[in-house]
């Protein structure tokens, strides 16, 4: 189940609404339960894993108290070992074969070991080690209620894609908690932003970038067609992940609970250490806190720490060569940029930053959408010119029948929001009927087109899930 999904808007949700309004008293009961049945609606057998790993983190963050670092590590070996097993299993052994068979040895019989991928389970098992290691560095203390961990990791909010959500961030929230009209008015207009962001926009947007990097369109593509369509993907990915967590936020705050932000406009970037500022904050940030400073940091073998966090950054997103030289591309620029460009920076004109910090990250985005390296190449080959044909009528098309979608795309990628929010407050004369009356007008308006383009809508699926 996700949240752009029909059956989530017209009959989970409400039937969750109406039973949180009426159970007070049990809310968190109903919140854990409603999100045991979210999970389970795709995930049926993987959800045992899930609790498993709630037991297992609690017993070891109360353990943590007593035993200290030897509880850590077991939490950690534990938790990393289940991501191992569950995400990487595959990848490892199909390439241990892989070199075996290079070696000459062919006489080895392939062992098949196949795990489909739990869904969210990058996402709860980093909340997890986030929470052990807070627990061991005393910045938050361990939970000593099952029920309110278990709600904590598997709240269905932000459980299949994030953000990830630190455990001090919504610890006093879970167990005390107050929503006002505000809360509810700003949390639904969020949701509804973000459900627009991924089925006006997001999901329409995928339908040239499919069109021009898959199957036949691939075979036959153009220079301009692979510009088209990686530009297609590089906004697609952005209103998918970013209007994923809009709804997550959006419905967090209307249970009362403040999660961080995710995204703040990275396609507004001066640099490529600025965009990863400004992209899946929270990734970044826990790879900066839990394994960046602890590694040494700025402070000794910077560059080897830059290059194997961003490897792991990279490997996080999946099992596949392409997410590792993904990362790595960016661990050299970010790297590159510390010696170079960042001292420099305020000497270049703005215009000439943003081009070259876009250009590399459509340049990182066509790495990261091909996960064979044949297709890889070829894309590439065409990207920078040496395609047969300069232009195709696909290309052309999907210029020119999407272009409403081009232009709100590309503007809603810019601060709008914030540009009109610093215009209303300038007025000489507050107007909070007309402010009111225009909000719910444009909600209205977004939940009606939304609900219009998913009926039939045969392409909805988040991108961020399978991660």
């Amino acid at each position: 189940m996700v949240f752009s999904d029909l059956f989530f808007l017209f009959v989970f949700l409400p039937v969750f609404a109406l039973c949180y309004l009426l159970l007070k008293r049990h809310r968190n009961a109903v919140l854990v339960f409603f999100s045991l049945v979210f999970y389970a609606w795709g995930e049926p057998v993987y959800v045992l894993l899930m609790l498993a790993s709630v037991v297992v983190n609690y017993f070891v963050g109360l353990g943590i108290e007593k035993k200290g670092k030897t509880a850590l590590v077991v939490g950690l070996i534990f938790n990393l070992g289940v991501l191992a097993v569950f995400k990487y299993a595959n990848f490892f052994i199909a390439n241990f074969y892989a070199l075996i068979g290079c070696l000459g040895t062919s006489n080895l019989s392939p062992l098949t070991f196949h795990l489909s991928l739990p869904i969210g389970i990058s996402f709860y098992t980093f909340q997890s080690i986030s929470y052990l290691i807070d627990v061991y560095r005393k910045t938050t203390p361990a939970q000593h209620s099952f029920k309110n961990l278990l709600l904590y990791i598997s709240m269905f909010p932000q459980l299949i894609a994030g953000p990830i959500v630190r455990y001090g961030t919504i610890a006093a929230e879970i167990t005390e908690r107050h929503v006002n009209s505000q809360d509810l008015a700003e949390g639904m207009m969020r949701f509804l932003r973000g459900l627009g962001k991924k089925v006006i926009l997001a999901n329409q947007l995928s339908e040239i970038s499919s069109q021009l990097l898959t199957g036949s369109g691939l075979e036959s593509l153009s220079t301009l067609g692979s510009w088209v369509g990686i530009l297609a993907f590089t906004l697609q990915i952005y209103f998918d992940f970013s209007g994923y967590s809009d709804m997550a936020i959006g419905i967090g705050r209307c249970l009362g609970f403040h999660f961080n932000e995710n995204f703040d406009h990275p396609y507004c970037c001066d640099s490529i250490t600025d965009f990863w500022r400004r992209w899946h904050i929270s990734l970044g940030t826990f790879f900066r806190d839990y394994l960046y400073i602890p590694m040494g940091g700025n402070r000794r073998h910077q560059a080897f720490n830059i290059l194997i966090v961003w490897m792991l950054t990279g490997f996080w997103h999946g099992a596949s060569w392409n997410f590792l030289l993904w990362g790595l591309f960016y661990g050299l620029i970010v790297m590159l940029e510390k010696y170079t460009l960042l001292k420099v920076i305020k000497r270049i004109p703005k215009v000439l930053l943003h081009v070259y910090s876009l250009l590399l990250v459509i340049i990182g985005w066509g790495i990261f959408y091909f996960e064979d390296f044949g297709q890889m190449k070829h894309f590439f080959h065409a990207f920078f010119g040496g395609a047969e044909a300069f232009t195709d009528f696909a290309a052309v098309n999907a210029l020119s029948s999407y272009g409403w979608l081009w232009v709100v795309a590309i503007l809603f990628c810019l601060p709008v929001r914030d540009w009109l929010n610093r215009w209303v407050s300038n007025w000489r004369r507050p107007r909070p009927v007309l402010l009111i009356v225009t909000r719910s007008v444009l909600a209205f308006l977004l939940l009606a087109l939304s609900v219009a383009l998913l009926v039939g809508a045969t392409n909805n699926a988040f991108l961020y899930t399978r991660f």
